[in-house]
């Protein structure tokens, strides 16, 4: 059995482009291998590697594993961006851990694959990671998003023959519409994919686009973890003497 750093440079090998923007917060700690084995689906909504198309897929939970790896049978680069903290023995925000028993799972037939060191990436993201309530005593934490400095600017990605960015999800989120905006003003053509149909969108421009307010105030909402990403436990109010009441943990 494969360790967490086996495990992550994998997903994230040394010699790949586009691995310097992969997330290692999932891969921290050992994963539940409650699986009975994978099985990579096939997908409809694209049929062979593109060289110039970078794909974002932003996908409920585990399933977001399971098309990164089909489109890695094409070719293509998967790069994790999972940024939430597995909370195991708290009750959490956000339910990552079959992300990460998927991307443990996974691992196994990634390693099989042949991927050019500069393959076109595919961007995987959970659209679960601003649901549920996050700020509640005595629950963990683990909401995250991502922000423009997460993923590549234009010009990398333009440096690296890219000209089209394909969304694999039903909606584009607030957070992901800030970096793809960015993508469309620099030229680079921004596409959508509901289901199996693929269209080309014009992205709206988001609060904040481009305002130096606009980390701070996400963040302010979010609960960072100091060992990198975001995830902690939302401490208990505690009731001092003179009737006030604090927030602490124990």
């Amino acid at each position: 059995m494969k360790n967490n750093i086996e495990v992550y440079k994998i997903w994230a090998p040394e010699d790949a482009l586009w691995s310097q923007w992969a997330k290692p917060v999932l891969f921290m700690q050992s994963a539940d291998r409650s699986f009975k084995g994978l099985e990579v689906p096939e997908i409809n909504w694209i049929h062979s590697l593109e060289s110039q198309t970078m794909i974002v897929v932003d996908l409920p939970g585990e399933s977001g594993v399971m098309e990164s790896l089909a489109l890695a049978r094409m070719g293509y680069r998967p790069v994790p961006l999972y940024n939430g903290v597995n909370g195991r023995s708290f009750s959490v925000a956000v339910k990552v851990g079959e992300i990460a028993t998927a991307l443990f799972e996974g691992a196994d037939i990634l390693a099989t694959y042949s991927i050019r060191p500069d393959a076109p990436p595919v961007f995987m993201l959970d659209s679960n990671r601003m649901n549920g309530a996050g700020k509640l005593p005595g629950t963990y934490d683990n909401r995250w998003c991502v922000f423009p400095q997460d993923m590549p600017s234009a010009a990398f990605l333009k440096n690296a023959g890219i000209r089209k960015v394909i969304v694999r999800s039903d909606s584009i989120q607030n957070d992901l519409s800030h970096i793809l905006l960015r993508y469309q003003q620099e030229g680079i053509e921004i596409y959508q994919c509901i289901g199996g149909n693929i269209g080309i969108v014009s992205v709206v421009k988001p609060s904040k686009f481009k305002s130096l307010s606009y980390r701070f105030s996400v963040i302010l909402g979010l609960t960072r973890n100091s060992a990198g990403g975001f995830g902690a436990v939302i401490p208990e109010p505690t009731q001092s003497s003179s009737g006030r009441r604090y927030y602490g943990y124990g």
